[in-house]
């Protein structure tokens, strides 16, 4: 199947279904086998075979199967007798909703450091944006109101960078009242991963951007990413933050999977996890993780804990201890509601209406004045503005909301294996981080899930 001339061969010299079915019909007995002789065709397949979901200890092998590869032209002469053998067909729509029951990312749209990811974003927020804009204002959520400053898209480098600032401003007083403020100072200045001969090689592109590349052992850095297999790398910007990235290392994803608690339906795990030991997620446990990546986000999957179904585009909150306080009261508790936000954009856009009166007003004037009009210099332009949308740039998405954001769902949904509602997506690495080291012990690794148009914030649990 590797060879063009082969596959070539196969696709020109393929029998037409006309013909084919005409040699049919001439046999003598019906429905014998046709023996074509020296014109059947010969076509090279290629079989992967596929383990499905590996890791965890629920819905082990889902996914299994066998992936086959046709020349160009003999998809549909397999495709009918497969679906007669009892295939299932599935689109998009089915590709995505299998990786979430196997908890896998899903190409490209969950890869938000590469540039196919960067793309797929893209087009998907220009779509939606498109079919918000076809419904009337009276017939849509208004965002706005609600609180939702991008409900169709996730401003991931905004989010790691809003967290690194929010973590060194906590520090910060800390940092002035300890006698050794001046080396935590220099250690904070440092970049991510500071070039030793030791431990790192330092490359430079012509625009001037480093790569760096922290060593660490073969067998802990499987990054399960194709381009970065045996590999982690810290894409630096400047001296003073680094790019968007992604946290693959599995040493380091063991060791959050540890830290965020075992959900309450694998007791396996639990019994595991309460025999290891392992130190709890306190602040200086998680400083060297912290200084390696300060932009990182984490691939993490969320189970509602009560009703709901998560939706692409939820927005992972971290919970105050008033939450925390009445879900102890009260077992069926779903989660507090946000407030109604007030709409700074209303008023400008009542202009914009009055101005496009005038301006259908002018156009009916008579066509020597309007030639007139032409010719005069064009007034001053105005951003066209949409009712329920954020217009500019964002403010502080972690916290314009009454709960801290943490993250963006990717995939979410009803599921059907298990009775609930379970969502995938990327949380902020260093909020996880302080999320996990002031929550107590009982109730770690919970967060609130809030949907776009929704002010109700619903608690899931979030596991590595």
């Amino acid at each position: 199947i590797w060879n063009q001339a082969i596959c070539k061969n196969v696709t020109e010299n393929k029998i037409s279904d006309q013909d084919l079915n005409r040699r049919r019909s001439e046999l003598l007995v019906p429905g014998s086998q046709l023996v074509l002789g020296p014109q059947e065709s010969k076509i090279p397949i290629l079989l992967i075979q596929q383990p499905g979901k590996v890791t965890g200890d629920d819905r082990r092998g889902w996914g299994s199967g066998w992936d086959i590869l046709f020349p160009k032209g003999w998809g549909m002469a397999f495709w009918i007798p497969f679906i007669y053998r009892g295939a299932r067909v599935g689109g998009l729509k089915e590709s995505v909703m299998h990786s979430q029951y196997k908890r896998s990312p899903d190409i490209p749209g969950d890869f938000p450091d590469c540039p196919a990811g960067v793309v797929f974003a893209e087009e998907q927020a220009k779509n939606l944006l498109e079919k918000y804009k076809r419904r009337p204002p009276a017939k849509r959520p208004n965002y706005v109101k609600l609180g939702t400053l991008a409900p169709f898209c996730c401003p991931w480098e905004q989010l790691a960078q809003e967290w690194e600032s929010r973590v060194q401003a906590q520090e910060e007083p800390s940092v002035a009242s300890s006698p050794s403020g001046e080396d935590s100072d220099s250690r904070r200045d440092k970049l991510p991963c500071a070039p030793t001969p030791e431990n790192t090689d330092l490359w430079s592109d012509e625009g001037g951007t480093s790569l760096s590349s922290c060593s660490e052992p073969r067998e802990a850095m499987d990054t399960e990413c194709p381009a970065r297999v045996g590999t982690e790398w810290v894409a630096c910007q400047d001296a003073t933050g680094s790019l968007l990235c992604v946290l693959r290392s599995r040493k380091w994803l063991k060791q959050l999977s540890t830290w965020c608690g075992p959900s309450s339906r694998d007791k396996r795990a639990a019994r595991r996890a309460s025999g290891s030991g392992e130190p709890a997620p306190t602040r200086a446990a998680c400083l060297p993780l912290l200084e390696r990546f300060p932009r990182a986000l984490v691939w993490v999957s969320l189970a509602l804990l009560r009703k709901g179904s998560p939706e692409p585009h939820s927005m992972i909150c971290v919970p105050t201890e008033e939450d925390f306080l009445r879900l102890r009261q009260d077992q069926l508790y779903c989660g507090p509601q946000e407030s109604k936000h007030s709409d700074p954009f209303k008023s400008e856009i009542r202009k914009q209406k009055e101005r496009k009166k005038v301006e259908k007003r002018q156009n009916k004037q008579a066509p020597t004045e309007r030639e007139g009009l032409a010719g005069g210099p064009p007034a001053a332009g105005h951003q066209a503005l949409t009712l329920g949308l954020w217009s500019g740039p964002l403010p502080g998405v972690t916290s314009h909301c009454s709960r801290v954001l943490l993250g963006f769902v990717t995939q979410g949904d009803f599921s059907m294996a298990v009775g609930g509602g379970e969502a995938l997506g990327f949380v902020s690495l260093t909020g996880l981080l302080d999320m996990l080291s002031t929550q107590p012990a009982a109730e770690r690794g919970l967060v609130l899930l809030r949907a776009p148009a929704s002010p109700q914030y619903r608690f899931a649990r979030i596991a590595v």
